[in-house]
């Protein structure tokens, strides 16, 4: 299901929003708007201006700001920090106390994200993004209350290594390149290589620069002088001779204006080579200072490395043939929102980035996307129902036929124990606990083998005379008992021991007879026959 992430960029000067439509694999830019900064009201501080012109972009394109993504801008603090080990949970509990020494302030009243900007057997480089918690919690405020509240809140540097599919080429075979983003009151630099987001800074310069420099040579009043920025200012190409002496006080100024960022971009190259990095293949501009005419070819005089355009082109699938641009003609090249762009990019795929919504100001969702995904969320809610419907069936069925196997074995049961079927296995239960209608249980407590062993335990030892069982039969309620002893006061000791088994009621001696019995052991052949007594036994017993 397709959901619009914006990316959103509260410029000082301007408010960018990138609209992008993220589906399960891809995600497509279906739109690009600027708008500067509507007139400030009374009492109202930057931030709030900033959000109220980001409602009224919303509220004319008519967006669905179902996911946003921004960054603190300038006010992010970045600090490159190198760690001898590589483990996240150890590095964030290192974080707070590295951050001690590099920051000025408190490092309790932080939020602190980190990425990994490099890793080897024995040190790691870490990008730390830190900002004051009440500022962050400021901006999450401000843009909440116009109905775009951010799930993620990322650095501004970061941000521009999600376009490295698509604004520019970034194998991770090729060098590393260094795009520089040019605002109106910071500078964004961010030096990429691959995947991996080598370094990044925020120079607090930009094109006010310029505009200070305008109000002091030519003495304009501030609107006059970012009038004449846009439309008039630029510096002039190596070696080129100015037309004019107004030419070349314009060119002189603006050159005056962007010192200062030429002098902290030289810088942030030389930080940047000082850790060991490989020098960048290229600079890529972007921005709204990357208007500024002749700004491009000054910049690759001053860093030594060739300068290009950061643009999309409209070929490119990611973005849809259908593209919204409220930006005028050049919102792909020049007037690319990239910040904005990057933010929505790295919300809808895992790249490199920050998130300082942490902690007590982390994402909780509202009920609004909720109630513009209600229709899907009903139609998700009644297939569950649909296949849980199924689900329920088809258990049923199964109980069935395992209850049709049971009431079979029931059945076969009863019909051996009862002589008839019997299908309520409760009273089956209980008849078999409380017996048959005789009293005695219909399975016996007493078995025929029980009987034997209790036979052969009363029978009177054989230092007492010899005696011989030829028959025994033992049946329910009756045991018969056939065998010959040496005298009779051996068959009484017989009778008399029998009768003291618990459930032989009464012992009847039959008709005893003397029989002749032949000689046994080793003298059998010369020994006389003996004479022995013939006896049977009848007994009556509970047994069953």
């Amino acid at each position: 299901m397709a959901h619009k992430i914006l990316g959103i960029d509260l410029g000082a000067y301007s408010v960018k929003v990138a609209e992008l439509e993220a589906g399960f694999r891809q995600a497509q830019l279906i739109g690009i708007y600027e708008r500067r900064l509507l007139d400030a009201e009374e009492g109202e501080t930057e931030l709030h201006r900033a959000a109220r012109t980001l409602r009224a972009i919303i509220d004319e394109e008519k967006l669905e700001p179902e996911m946003c993504s921004t960054s603190m801008g300038g006010d992010a603090v970045l600090r490159l920090l190198t760690l001898p080990f590589a483990d996240r949970k150890k590095i964030e509990q290192v974080l707070s106390f590295e951050l001690e020494s590099q920051i000025l302030g408190e490092v309790e009243g932080l939020v602190i994200d980190f990425v990994i900007s490099a890793s080897t057997p024995t040190a790691t480089n870490v990008i730390t993004v830190a900002s004051p918690r009440d500022d962050v919690k400021m901006r999450i405020d401000a843009l909440q209350h116009v109905g775009a509240e951010p799930r993620v809140i990322g650095a501004a540097a970061l941000s521009y290594a999600a376009l490295r599919e698509h604004a520019f080429t970034a194998e991770v075979t090729q060098a590393p390149q260094m795009l520089i983003d040019l605002g109106h009151r910071h500078t964004h630099v961010c030096i990429v290589q691959g995947e991996t987001v080598l370094f990044a800074r925020s120079i607090p310069r930009g094109g006010e620069d310029v505009s200070v420099a305008i109000i002091d040579a030519f003495k304009m009043t501030p609107v006059d002088a970012e009038k004449a920025k846009h439309e008039q200012a630029f510096i002039l190409a190596a070696g080129a001779v100015p037309d004019s002496p107004s030419h070349r006080k314009v060119d002189t100024t603006v050159r005056e204006g962007v010192r200062g960022l030429v002098r902290e971009l030289r810088q942030t190259l030389a930080a940047y080579r000082a850790g060991g990095g490989a020098a960048p293949s290229g600079v890529l501009l972007t921005g709204g200072g990357a208007r500024l005419r002749g700004l491009a070819e000054h910049l690759e005089v001053e860093l030594g490395l060739p300068v290009g355009r950061l643009q999309l082109t409209q070929s490119d699938p990611f973005v849809s043939p259908t593209l919204r641009m409220a930006s005028g003609d050049d919102a792909l090249t020049l007037g690319l929102p990239a910040q904005a762009l990057g933010l929505a990019v790295a919300a809808a795929a895992p790249v490199p980035q920050v998130n300082l919504r942490k902690g007590e100001l982390s994402y909780r969702s509202d009920f609004s996307y909720l109630r513009g995904k209600a229709g899907y969320l009903a139609a998700a809610v009644l297939a569950i129902l649909m296949f849980a419907a199924i689900n329920a069936v088809a258990a049923l069925r199964a109980s069935r036929k395992e209850a049709e196997a049971l009431e079979f074995q029931l059945k076969k049961a009863t019909i051996e124990l009862f002589g008839d079927a019997r299908l309520d296995g409760k009273a089956v239960s209980e008849e078999l606990h409380a017996g048959p209608k005789g009293g005695a249980p219909p399975i016996p407590t007493t078995t025929a083998y029980d009987v034997l062993d209790e036979i052969s335990r009363h029978v009177p030892p054989v230092d007492k005379g010899k005696l011989d069982v030829l028959e025994l039969d033992i049946k329910p309620h009756k045991t018969y008992l056939k065998g010959t002893a040496e005298s009779s006061q051996q068959i009484d000791d017989l009778a008399a021991s029998l009768e003291k088994i618990d459930c032989f009621e009464k012992v009847e001696k039959g008709k005893i007879s003397s029989v002749t019995a032949p000689p046994s052991g080793d003298n059998a052949k010369g020994d006389k026959p003996a004479e022995l007594k013939q006896f049977t036994l009848t007994i009556n017993t509970t047994c069953p």
